[in-house]
């Protein structure tokens, strides 16, 4: 009989405290006002009452700061946590205008090792996309001497191997070749 009792009211007992733990985490979220303090309370409640709330409240602070850091590779951490977030074309027009203001990128001819293809191009049935381990840092290596990066996870770059050249079909980020040269590509700078 004593037994029975103590069940419902142990049971009680950890509701309460458990629901005060989300109110005091995110009272302590909202005093902090922090993207630090939001996502540790995220963290702890994944699918609280407030979850909404704090994610509505992290992502102008992310835009922000990432307006404030003014890099493309802050700028496309944003963009890989809010591919369609309320500040998501602002992102992608700063970016353009970080990497046309670029001397070091922007070029009036293609260098000899790249070729532009086509939709229509045969070899772009055996192209492929970057995946997004290159999203928003320094090109890397994709092969035969190659490096590359693009900027936004909407607009990955479409590439294929042809026999001395790298075939770019599509997407917005740098390229650079065997010799050394970086070229901006999918951006339009004029």
């Amino acid at each position: 009989m004593n037994m029975i009792r103590t069940i419902p009211t142990l049971l009680l007992a950890a509701c309460i405290a458990g629901c005060s733990t989300v109110h005091i985490d995110w009272d302590t979220a909202n005093a902090l006002n922090t993207i630090e303090g939001y996502e540790d309370f995220l963290q702890k409640h994944p699918d609280s009452e407030f979850t909404e709330e704090a994610l509505q409240r992290v992502e102008p602070m992310r835009y922000q700061k990432a307006m404030d850091e003014g890099t493309t590779k802050g700028l496309t951490l944003y963009l890989l946590r809010y591919p369609n977030g309320r500040y998501a074309s602002v992102v992608r027009s700063r970016i353009k205008d970080l990497r046309c203001q670029d001397p070091a990128l922007r070029k009036k001819d293609y260098p000899s090792w790249l070729r532009i293809g086509s939709a229509s191009d045969p070899l772009h049935r055996s192209s492929w996309y970057l995946d997004r381990s290159y999203v928003g840092k320094d090109p890397a290596n994709i092969g035969r001497g190659f490096r590359a990066s693009y900027d936004d996870p909407a607009f990955p770059l479409d590439l294929a191997w042809d026999k001395d050249h790298l075939v770019y079909f599509g997407g917005r980020g740098v390229i650079v070749g065997p010799d050394g040269t970086a070229v901006l590509v999918g951006y339009d700078c004029r």
